[in-house]
C-alpha cells in the first residue's frame, strides 16, 4: 500500500515558506522513496517537474461560512487545482470555531463536492478540535446527506483530540468508502496548553505517543475502508534539527510499518 507526506510538515516553517523551501521539502520525499504527497494550494507551483505524485490537494477552508456564491467560486478554483496535478482527493476544513447554520455549510458544501465530482476527485472533511466541525460526530452529520463523493479525513492527532477522545462506536457505523484520507501522526500522553501550537508544532512520530493505531486501523479495515495514507507530522523542531531529507525518511520510516500489510 502507498504511503505519502504531507509536503508542508517537511518544512521548518510552511506558511513562510520560499520556493527553495518548497522544492526542497519535495525533493526530500524523493529521496525518502516517496512518491506520493499531499500539498497545501499555494505549495503546488514549486513542486511541478518532482517526481510525485499528487494525491491530495489541501485545503478547502472558505466554504462553510461564505455565501454560495463564494463557496462556488473557491470549489471551481480548487477542484480545477486537483485536476491540474490528477490529485483523487481535496481536503476541506473550517477554521470558523462555530457553524451557526450546518444546513448553509452542508449545501455550500455540496458545491464543492459537485465541482471536485466532475474532476473525478472525492471531498474529505477534516475535523478540527478547536473548530465549528469538531469531531467525527459533527463532520459525519455535515456530510452523510452528500452521498460518496463527501468524505471523512480522519487525522490520528485529531482523532484523539476531538473532545470526548476516540469515536469507534461511530466509525464502525460509517461506510468504508466514506472513510477517503487517513493522516498518520502520534500524540503526547498529556496535551499541550494550547491545542492549536500542539497540532501545528509538536506531533510525534507514529509509535511515540498514546494513539491506538492497531485498533483504528483494525476498525478501517473492518468497515472496508481502503483510504490514502499519509503521514502529518508537523513538527518543525524534528525538521530544523534533521534536516529535511532525515525527517522525510524519519516519518516514512515509523508510518510504512502501520499499513505495510494491510
Amino acid at each position: 500500500m502507498a504511503l505519502g507526506i504531507c509536503t508542508a510538515t517537511v518544512m521548518v516553517d510552511p506558511l513562510g515558506a520560499t520556493e527553495a523551501d518548497i522544492r526542497a521539502a519535495g525533493e526530500a520525499l524523493v529521496a525518502a522513496d516517496v512518491r506520493e504527497a499531499s500539498v497545501w494550494t499555494f505549495h503546488l507551483p514549486a513542486l511541478a517537474g518532482l517526481d510525485l505524485n499528487i494525491e491530495v490537494v489541501e485545503a478547502a477552508s472558505g466554504w462553510a461560512g461564505t455565501g454560495a456564491a463564494e463557496a462556488a467560486a473557491e470549489a471551481e478554483q480548487i477542484a480545477q487545482m486537483a485536476k491540474e496535478v490528477g490529485a483523487s482527493k481535496i481536503a476541506a476544513i473550517t477554521l470558523e470555531p462555530k457553524l451557526d447554520d450546518l444546513d448553509h455549510a452542508r449545501d455550500n458544501l455540496a458545491l464543492l463536492v459537485a465541482a471536485a465530482t466532475d474532476v473525478g476527485a472525492q471531498v474529505c472533511v477534516e475535523f478540527l478540535p478547536w473548530s465549528g466541525i469538531p469531531d467525527l460526530a459533527t463532520a459525519w452529520e455535515l456530510v452523510e446527506p452528500l452521498g460518496a463523493g463527501a468524505g471523512i479525513l480522519v487525522d490520528a492527532w485529531h482523532w484523539v483530540r476531538q473532545p470526548g477522545g476516540p469515536n469507534p462506536e461511530l466509525l464502525a457505523r460509517i461506510p468504508g468508502e466514506r472513510i477517503g484520507y487517513v493522516q498518520l501522526c502520534d500524540a503526547a500522553a498529556q496535551p499541550g496548553d494550547d491545542v492549536m501550537d500542539e497540532a501545528l508544532a509538536h506531533r510525534l512520530l507514529p509509535g511515540d505517543g498514546v494513539v491506538d493505531f492497531g485498533a483504528l486501523l483494525d476498525q478501517l479495515e473492518a468497515i472496508g475502508a481502503q483510504p490514502f495514507f499519509a503521514t502529518e507530522i508537523f513538527n518543525p523542531e524534528l525538521v530544523r534539527t534533521r534536516g529535511a531529507d532525515q525527517a522525510a525518511r524519519m516519518m516514512a520510516a515509523a508510518a510504512r510499518p502501520l499499513i505495510d500489510d494491510r
